[in-house]
C-alpha cells in the first residue's frame, strides 16, 4: 500500500483522503459536514498546490479551490475511483460541496484569507524554530 501511495498524484491523494473521511465521519444530519470538507479541500490547497504554484492562477482563492476541484475530478476517471469504498456518497458530496461554494462566496473567501493567515504563521514561526536551533550563539 505504501508503494502504491507514492505513485498517486497530489489529486488522487486527496480524493482517497476524502472517502477516508467519509468513511469515518459522514452523517446525513451532520448540518456542517459540507462546511468541513471546505475546510479539506483548503488545508489541503495551502499545505499541497499553493505554495508550488498549482491551482494558483486566480486572485480570487475560492476560483483556485475551484479550480482544483476540477483537477479532482480529472483523476476520477480512471480505474482509481472504482477502488474507493464511498464512491456514490463521494459523488453527492463534492455536488453538495460545489452548490455550498456557488451560494456562499464572500464568506468561505473569508475563512480561506483566515486559513491562509494561520497557516503562513505557523510555517514563520516553525522556520524561525528551526533556524534559531541550528544557531549557535555567540558570548562576549
Amino acid at each position: 500500500m505504501n508503494n502504491k501511495n507514492k505513485s498517486i498524484s497530489k489529486e488522487e491523494k486527496l480524493i482517497t483522503l476524502i472517502d477516508k473521511y467519509i468513511t469515518d465521519t459522514y452523517n446525513e444530519k451532520d448540518e456542517i459536514f459540507t462546511y468541513k470538507l471546505y475546510l479539506i479541500f483548503v488545508g489541503y490547497h495551502l499545505k499541497y498546490f499553493q505554495p508550488h504554484a498549482i491551482y494558483s492562477d486566480s486572485v480570487s482563492n475560492i476560483d483556485n479551490v475551484m479550480q482544483m476541484f476540477c483537477g479532482l475530478f480529472k483523476c476520477m476517471k480512471s480505474n482509481f475511483i472504482s477502488n474507493l469504498q464511498n464512491k456514490e456518497v463521494l459523488f453527492i458530496q463534492l455536488n453538495t460541496l460545489v452548490d455550498y461554494i456557488e451560494g456562499n462566496q464572500i464568506r468561505l473567501e473569508q475563512v480561506y484569507v483566515e486559513l491562509k493567515a494561520q497557516y503562513e504563521k505557523r510555517e514563520i514561526t516553525n522556520r524561525i524554530k528551526n533556524k534559531s536551533d541550528i544557531r549557535k550563539r555567540v558570548r562576549l
